[in-house]
């Protein structure tokens, strides 16, 4: 009895002893940190002495407290993302809801009144910043059991609005490739400043989804498996959308403004062109075309314009 005790006891600690080596398998000590990280994190950071290392998908993490990213405000809790040759990737910090840019609380204000009045933002919102890539700020929101996450830009473009699903709350850098720089470059060649601001990999569809700031104008580019593109759509305002549709095809605007009226709609009406949204889309085989969705009162009217003027009803 007291041997199968015993060995009772003994497993109880191994279990105990690999519970806690769980915990700690990603933490690393300085010396087992590559030297070209250490370097560079001392170039940029200083010497910063409360610094915890981790290795994390292959990343070299230091977590500290540092100022703002932003280069302004106190100090926060800091995470930067290194490769094993010293390139850092990613900086992530959490900073109080309160310390947003103006810009952002507006922008975020105004679309929480539209969409979850009744949603709860987190006290606290992830400021990310990538190299090759702009600066984002992500606001999680919740109601009950859902959880949302916003990504706004720094001057308050929503360029983000999906659900939460993913239990680790780690924001993971993401790599640009030098074969999408290229192809961006390929896209955009008369823009004065193009940001790449998010990937993501579709993979049920075999697609990449690229968000960009054009000239300060949010933009989703889409490219397929072998990075052929595929289409580049954006949000405007109405009457931007009206110029455009002038410009390529004045049969569409005509056959647009012919649809409101039967419908009874004045596009011309204040009211009326704050309710309504354009998403325009260019697509590699469709071409242009306009997703326009006019709110009245209860009721949306979804409609789609091609490139010819050619009408059809979403709903």
């Amino acid at each position: 009895m007291k041997l199968k005790n015993l060995i009772l006891a003994f497993a109880c600690c191994a279990l105990v002893f690999t519970a806690c080596s769980d915990d700690d398998d990603d933490k690393v000590i300085p010396s087992d940190v590559p030297e070209a990280v250490l370097k560079a994190f001392e170039n940029k950071y200083g010497d910063i002495k409360d610094v915890k290392w981790e290795k994390k998908n292959n990343f070299n993490v230091a977590r500290f407290q540092t100022g703002a990213i932003t280069k302004a405000g106190n100090s926060y809790t800091t995470s930067a993302w290194y490769d094993d040759n010293g390139s850092e990737k990613q900086v992530n910090q959490d900073i109080p809801f309160a310390n947003l840019p103006e810009a952002v609380k507006t922008a975020f204000d105004a679309y929480q009144k539209k969409m979850y009045a009744d949603w709860k933002a987190d006290d606290d919102v992830d400021v990310v910043s990538r190299l090759d890539m702009g600066l984002i700020y992500i606001i999680e929101i919740e109601k009950g059991k859902e959880e949302r996450e916003l990504s706004f830009s720094p001057d308050g473009v929503l360029l983000k609005d999906v659900l939460d699903t993913d239990d680790d709350d780690e924001i993971l850098p993401v790599i640009v490739s030098d074969e999408i720089k290229k192809k961006i470059a390929e896209l955009f060649p008369n823009s004065k400043s193009v940001v790449i601001l998010e990937i993501d990999a579709d993979d049920d569809d075999n697609e990449t989804e690229i968000d960009i700031l054009d000239d300060g104008i949010h933009k989703e580019v889409k490219l397929d498996a072998k990075g052929n593109w595929i289409s580049t759509e954006f949000e405007t305002t109405l009457p931007e959308a009206m110029e455009i549709m002038n410009t390529l095809n004045p049969a569409i605007l005509a056959k647009l403004v012919a649809m409101a009226g039967q419908a009874g709609i004045d596009l011309t009406k204040p009211e009326i062109i704050r309710n309504t949204e354009v998403t325009i889309v260019d697509h590699a085989t469709k071409g242009m075309y306009f997703e326009v969705e006019i709110e009245i009162g209860d009721k949306d009217l979804e409609v789609i314009i091609d490139k010819d003027g050619n009408i059809s009803f979403d709903k």
